[in-house]
């Protein structure tokens, strides 16, 4: 058989029914290995396949099933070799359409308000509570009929036991494994003599199609995007499950956020939804997807954007496939696979020790790379990787690049460095990351100190490049040492003349009298940015106090809990010569008040607008969130950065926003401020 196509032109051209049938036979086969925990494949490969059959076949039946695939038996345990019980899905688990091209998914989005959420890289699950109680969970299986799993959701910290006023619904969102939760899993299931997994996103399927070892899906998390009602298939209406009681209240949504909300406050966790008004909110949001699939460890591959008005839901339908009310994001990755040459390891800072692996040169998005980081020193021994093996990586965009997996294995086993690269000091390790112990006399940590204290303490013109000959010709070791400095000292820098030496010598003279909330943050403690030490600062009235407190006197401030406490003291602790260095170099930490004198606890104005008033500032904002806390603290407000009932209001670009902060800020009554509510404020 022949099918003909019409091409814009309006010629004819034939098209051979074998490669039709060839994408279909494809298609089917990779999503059965990719739902059984096996993929062959990326991602991007998948969709082109699935995006060639539609352009020239596009009512063929595998694109019309749900799913991909109209073999009831293809799900998460399809290849485990088990039986396990199908359960049908009264409303079916639709795929998302999808796009590439922004220009496309703004004439989708027609200028209409979208709430935008991530992509996660995971398995989607179906959750059934029956009068408050979980009662059922289910993978999508091909859409139309999934898997039961409800003894593994009960593993899943993320999936509240019950749901608040015993209201009967289903809940629909995706369950994932986290990078860092994937390694400590790895090494367990290798402990109790099972194959070593090879991918988050695999080992979530494998582990919902076993009928043993339910405890592992501890490890796994869950996020909550969609609600409905049980036996109506309305997300807005739950009214119909509850009329045989009536004293049970029924959420009634009209929008996709207040749906958002209602899952938040029944105790989900959110994919990060947002409310976005314009094609330039929508960009944005794209660029925080972007950022987080390069520093994250969720696996992500993209963002789904949903119109928020319910109503429009309804009034658009869906099709066989999909929701004509939903739209994913994806960036077209481009993937390649190339042979590791050498890992490199390098020192941070903070003493980690972490691994580059060092590739054949591939050109990518438009970049040509040569290096791919493997995050730390368990992801090396998860996937024994070692030089020789062929391994396959992704670019999307630009997006920095990443490992995907090992496409063919070389001989041999993976190694770990025994001593620091930098300095020769023997590694210790926690099980995830090869660490340096020797903070003192590390290079690398040295270097990192030193350009963390130049960033905090707003030292210009001081960089790296810079830096680094006056350490190697001795004159600059430790943090103190940059106090001690002359100003014909400079001219150990290549290049440097009498008048850039002056500048140097004059900004570092410039920096000795420094905010004591800067000079904390410049000691560079692990978990502990400038917030965290204006925070303590509200509660300890100086250098000396916060030095002398213990982990019981921080733990009851909002917002720090045990193990954020100890980090600090014992940061504190064991820079005690670093400071006492600075100090006796003549650095002076200011604790300025609130009239600006140096002798107080609070920067402002005592008979400013905001006097004694706490803000926390959360999500977006249209100005500089520097600026914003400058000005609250002018006006003589305090900052804090978790809200309470000692909070006065919340500052937000986004009103509808379904944050924890937002939440809590709800909870409990407490005002909530946009920017222009702020600046009247600071007028008054």
């Amino acid at each position: 058989m022949t099918i003909r196509i019409i091409e814009e032109e309006g010629i004819e051209r034939p098209v051979v029914s074998q490669r039709i049938a060839e994408l279909a036979d494809a298609i089917l086969h990779h999503k059965k290995v990719y739902e059984s925990g096996q993929s062959e494949i990326s991602d991007a490969a998948y969709d082109r396949l699935e995006d060639e059959l539609k352009s020239i076949a596009p009512d063929h039946p595998v694109l019309q099933v749900v799913g991909a695939a109209s073999d009831s038996s293809v799900g998460a345990g399809a290849a485990s070799g088990v039986n396990v019980r199908k359960v049908e899905h009264a409303t079916p688990m639709l795929s998302l359409d999808k796009t590439y091209s922004l220009p496309d998914l703004h004439r989708w989005a027609a200028d209409k308000p979208l709430v935008g959420t991530l992509k996660v890289d995971g398995n989607s699950l179906s959750l059934v509570y029956e009068k408050g109680l979980l009662n059922l969970a289910k993978t999508r299986g091909n859409g139309r009929v999934g898997e039961e799993v409800t003894d593994k959701a009960f593993w899943i910290a993320d999936v509240p036991r019950n749901l608040p006023n015993g209201i009967s619904c289903e809940i629909r969102g995706e369950i994932y494994c986290t990078e860092s939760k994937f390694l400590r899993l790895a090494d367990e299931m290798v402990q109790m003599g099972l194959d070593r997994p090879t991918s988050p996103r695999n080992i979530v399927s494998g582990l919902l199609g076993r009928k043993a070892h339910f405890e592992l899906a501890r490890y796994f998390s869950f996020f909550a995007f969609d609600f409905i009602a049980s036996g109506a298939g309305d997300a807005r209406d739950a009214a119909g499950a509850n009329d045989r009681n009536p004293s049970i209240p029924a959420p009634r949504f009209k929008s996709e956020v207040e749906k958002f909300k209602w899952l938040g406050g029944a105790g989900f966790s959110l994919p990060h939804p947002q409310v976005l008004e314009d094609a330039k909110a929508v960009e944005g949001y794209l660029e925080y997807v972007k950022k987080l699939m390069a520093e994250d460890e969720i696996g992500l591959d993209g963002a789904v954007f949903s119109y928020n008005d319910l109503a429009l839901h309804d009034e658009l339908g869906v099709t066989a496939h999909h929701p004509r009310y939903k739209m994913s994001f994806k960036w077209q990755g481009q993937t390649a696979v190339s042979t590791v040459t050498g890992i490199t390891w390098a020192t941070s800072r903070l003493g980690a020790v972490t691994p580059v692996a060092v590739i054949d040169p591939v050109f990518l998005s438009g970049a040509s790379i040569s290096n791919i980081s493997l995050h730390n020193a368990a992801h090396v021994k998860a996937f024994n990787l070692k030089v020789g093996d062929r391994i396959e990586i992704v670019r999307s965009g630009e997006v920095i690049p990443k490992f995907l997996g090992v496409i063919e294995a070389a001989d041999g086993s993976y190694l770990w460095p025994l001593a620091c690269p930098q300095c020769g000091t023997t590694l210790i390790s926690d099980g995830i990351r090869l660490t340096c112990p020797d903070a003192t006399a590390c290079p690398a940590q040295q270097l990192g100190a030193i350009l963390n204290w130049i960033r905090c303490a707003e030292i210009d013109d001081l960089s790296e490049k810079r830096v680094l000959p006056l350490m190697e010709a001795g004159l600059v070791r430790t943090l103190a040492d940059l106090y001690r400095l002359k100003l014909e000292d400079f001219l150990v820098i290549p290049q440097t003349r009498e008048k850039m030496a002056g500048k140097l010598f004059a900004n570092i003279q410039a920096s000795r009298s420094i905010p004591l909330a800067s000079f904390l943050n410049g000691l560079g403690i692990e978990g502990a940015g400038r917030t965290t030490w204006e925070s303590l600062l509200e509660h300890f009235s100086g250098l000396a106090e916060i030095q002398r407190a213990t982990p019981e006197e921080i733990i009851p401030i909002e917002g720090f809990a045990e193990k954020s406490a100890k980090q600090i003291v014992a940061g504190l602790d064991a820079r005690r010569v670093w400071i006492q260095e600075l100090l006796e170099a003549g650095v002076t930490p200011v604790v300025q008040n609130r009239s600006g004198r140096g002798d107080g606890q609070f920067e402002g104005h005592a008979d400013g607008p905001l006097a004694g008033l706490q803000f926390v500032i959360t999500g977006s904002l249209t100005a500089p969130r520097l600026d914003v806390e400058k000005a609250i603290k002018a006006a003589g407000g305090k900052l804090a950065t978790s809200v309470s009932k000692n909070t006065f209001a919340v500052v937000t670009g986004d009103l509808d926003s379904g944050s924890s902060k937002m939440k809590k800020a709800r909870e409990l009554g407490v005002k909530i401020w946009n920017e222009e509510q702020l600046r009247n404020a600071l007028k008054e």
